[in-house]
């Protein structure tokens, strides 16, 4: 059964997770802690404080050290580290897996006193869990149907993360991936409302993974079928009736060595045809020259939903999805202004949107997921057409990311943080440095 073979996977993979993994899932920590900062004063992120209750098991970070029950932590952090829209991606899976897994791994770390490099390989683990019952589950009828990726399957890599450092056996994680199964959960209608739910969605994925790992370390237990099986996510979800790919854990392809960091806060989707517009802005094109234009990229992006959206943008969240907007406020600015999503929508920037198309670009279709190759192309007044595309892929600096957004609170105490992180054998423990996250 696939979720049995998934444990055992993780299990033998523990050991032999190497250095070069383990700097990754470094550098995926700070990049979710970055988020977290730079989104903790958003509504969602104030409102998941709020509703959080007294105890004294986790941090909830960038918040002076305010400490919760650990499910109310979990919950907490995980909406501020999607709070902006800034997270990680593994493009494959479709996941945001930082949102979900490090939240919960941090919390159960910080309760045990893991070592760091306990955390970083079991947030390694997580961002596997997730990327190999994907794979099983994520077909065309699973956007379709309007599922969400990250809170369908973020519940398996907080559980599998969670798990790890609970020292569970591979029988009980199996158990824990069961329960974590009937959390699955998250729907795409924000997308067309332009609500605010998908701030949540991620953590309450997060947050069952935990509970699940917990529950089967009291003896719970899960169905081994719960993805494959006849009334498994795989139907249920993907609407797949034939035999599921069976997992394939290997340490030269984790997913975490495939996950890439934003380099802008909005939609993945959006990374790159932002990039070719600000190359079309540098070149001296101007908005008002614009008669029309149009987005060339993947059917994944193009399909996605809130991807192709030119009108519906009062909504910051509209905006933050739509390749229209994205491309129109980097033709306009000639970089992406954080405060475009906000407040009221610029008339100039609606006008242009408008006036921009999405189109799938059958090359980029084929490359996707492994590049995410979009282009550009705008007709001007004088009849001419220029087109730009999206340039080398990677360029997020994630320790400047993570200075930006953390310096204002952390100040000096931001060092100690980035030597924690890059120095994982010195003999820090995730509840010491949790201390730091303030």
């Amino acid at each position: 059964m696939l979720l049995t073979d998934l444990a055992e996977q993780l299990d033998t993979a523990a050991p032999r997770i190497t250095g070069e993994l383990i700097d990754q899932a470094g550098t995926c920590l700070l990049d979710a802690l970055a988020c977290a900062y730079g989104g903790r004063d958003l509504p969602w992120a104030r409102q998941a404080r709020a509703i959080a209750g007294s105890g004294d098991d986790a941090t909830i970070w960038a918040t002076g050290g305010r400490r919760t029950g650990l499910a109310d932590a979990v919950f907490a952090n995980s909406v501020a580290c999607h709070a902006l829209l800034h997270e990680d991606t593994h493009a494959e899976s479709r996941v945001h897996p930082g949102t979900v897994v490090i939240p919960a791994a941090l919390a159960i770390g910080e309760r045990l006193r893991s070592p760091l490099p306990a955390l970083l390989r079991a947030i390694v683990l997580g961002y596997e869990a997730i990327a190999q019952v994907s794979a099983a589950v994520l077909t065309e009828e699973f956007g379709v149907r309007g599922w969400r990726a990250s809170s369908v399957f973020g519940p398996f890599g907080a559980a599998a993360a969670a798990a790890y450092l609970l020292g569970l056996s591979p029988v009980a994680t199996a158990h824990a991936f069961g329960i974590a199964a009937s959390s699955a959960a998250g729907l795409c209608q924000w997308a067309h409302d332009g609500t605010t739910e998908v701030f949540f969605q991620n953590a309450g994925a997060s947050r069952a993974g935990v509970v699940a790992a917990l529950l089967a370390q009291e003896g719970a237990t899960g169905a081994a079928s719960a993805v494959d099986g006849i009334f498994g996510l795989r139907q249920a979800f993907g609407g797949a009736r034939d035999e599921a790919r069976p997992p394939d854990v290997r340490l030269d392809r984790m997913a975490i060595s495939q996950t890439f960091f934003k380099a802008y806060p909005s939609c993945a989707l959006t990374q790159e045809p932002i990039d070719a517009a600000i190359v079309l802005a540098g070149q001296g094109i101007h908005p008002e020259q614009v008669i029309e234009a149009t987005v060339y990229t993947s059917g994944v992006a193009a399909r996605y939903p809130g991807c192709d959206n030119a009108t519906a943008l009062a909504a910051p969240i509209s905006r933050q999805m739509s390749l229209q907007f994205a491309v129109a406020a980097a033709l306009t600015d000639g970089a992406i202004r954080p405060d475009r999503y906000a407040g009221t929508l610029d008339p100039g920037l609606a006008k242009l949107a408008a006036r921009i198309s999405v189109a799938v670009d059958p090359a980029a279709d084929a490359a996707f997921p492994a590049r995410r190759d979009a282009r550009v192309a705008v007709r001007l007044v004088d009849g001419r057409v220029v087109s730009a595309e999206s340039r080398e892929q990677g360029r997020a600096s994630v320790p400047a990311k993570f200075r930006s957004y953390a310096e204002p609170m952390l100040g000096a105490g931001i060092d100690t943080v980035l030597r924690a992180v890059r120095e994982p054998f010195s003999g820090t423990d995730s509840a010491e440095f949790a201390a730091h996250l303030r």
